[in-house]
């Protein structure tokens, strides 16, 4: 690799983290979360959630996922690629699962309540 592809290559990765550290402080402060209650959805510590802050280290791939979906946002506005905060939610399938099993833990009646309303939700946009 040339030394100018190395350093655009550099360049953007010190870039992404910034960029991810100031976006994540920004959105854990603004839902009133900690960073113990954090780290602890992602079952990490604490510390890693103060180091993704300050920049001295990322989450992984799957990490940035699940921060997207608790935040209820995208990857891409956690990357600073969009500035649009409710761009898209990417949904891994561990929430799904959760979602399925808390699901089946109601009533049917309770059930068919949640479809309507989410069918109702939908319409309604």
């Amino acid at each position: 690799m040339c030394e100018q592809c190395r350093l655009l290559k550099s360049n953007a990765s010190v870039i992404y983290t910034v960029m991810f550290a100031k976006i994540l402080k920004t959105l854990r402060k603004e839902n009133d979360t900690t960073q113990c209650e954090l780290a602890e959805k992602l079952g990490v510590k604490q510390s890693t959630v103060s180091s993704w802050e300050i920049g001295r280290s990322r989450p992984t791939f799957e990490q940035l996922i699940e921060i997207s979906n608790m935040f209820n946002t995208s990857t891409d506005y956690l990357l600073g690629k969009s500035d649009n905060e409710n761009n898209y939610v990417y949904t891994d399938n561990k929430t799904l699962q959760n979602f399925y099993v808390d699901f089946g833990k109601l009533s049917k009646a309770e059930q068919n309540f949640i479809v309507k309303s989410v069918r109702s939700y939908v319409e309604s946009k």
